[in-house]
């Protein structure tokens, strides 16, 4: 299977009823769409209506059908991303000494945390030497490089020497001392997102949740979503 990125743009017109219509769907429902693609992990940035996702496929036939549920609302855009695993590998032309465990990716966050999504660039001129140091961290340097974060997941795009993580973190301190370990080598970008769980509980719980559920079904010729 092969592992993917892909972002998400909510079209203005469509903010609100988009948003409803998600905040609607249950477990059962996100599992009816995705048919045959492996959902890793969702994070939502609400206050600009957009987000990413990271997932599996075996054909991608299989996720052009999943979007295809959500271009009317949304622009979506995919590529194929390394783990820092398949990223090490390639970079040091061998296996790496040690493995990353990915089966958190997916977590909530616990008490006091705050979820992160951390999009970072190599500096042209320091892409093939940053590459390198990354792919050099043993497991001791690697753990402390994140210092008081708590990553959830790493991808590379080694083709233009940029990637993201998801990252959970108590405080700005923690999440900036992390990114300022990287500052001479690359450029990132941290943004607050929320899971899907965190972003359905938040809208569902707005006012007259349930009056623009009814608007959404309407206009979507009576079709029932969960409520």
């Amino acid at each position: 299977m092969t592992l993917f990125v892909g972002t998400w743009k909510i079209m203005d017109e469509a903010r609100v009823p988009c948003m409803t219509y998600f905040a609607s769907m249950s477990k059962e429902d996100d599992e009816a769409e995705l048919n045959g693609v492996e959902l890793l992990g969702r994070w939502s940035d609400v206050g600009t209506a957009s987000g990413l996702c990271v997932f599996r496929a075996e054909k991608y036939s299989d996720v052009v059908a999943w979007l295809y549920n959500w271009v009317p609302m949304a622009t979506c855009s995919v590529k194929p991303v390394c783990d820092d695993n398949v990223a090490r590998r390639i970079i040091l032309g061998k296996e790496p000494e040690y493995s990353v465990d990915y089966s958190h990716v997916g977590d909530e966050p616990v008490e006091d945390e705050v979820l992160y999504h951390i999009t970072y660039k190599f500096k042209e001129n320091r892409k093939v030497e940053g590459n390198k140091l990354f792919a050099g961290l043993t497991k001791e340097q690697d753990e402390g490089d994140s210092g008081n974060c708590r990553p959830l997941g790493r991808w590379h795009d080694l083709g233009t020497g940029s990637g993201l993580a998801i990252a959970a973190a108590r405080s700005e301190e923690d999440i900036y001392k992390w990114a300022f370990n990287w500052a001479e080598m690359c450029d990132c970008q941290i943004v607050p997102v929320l899971t899907d769980t965190q972003v359905r509980n938040v809208i569902r719980n707005t006012r007259d949740f349930d009056k623009r559920l009814e608007a959404v079904r309407v206009s979507m010729g009576g079709v029932q979503v969960s409520s």
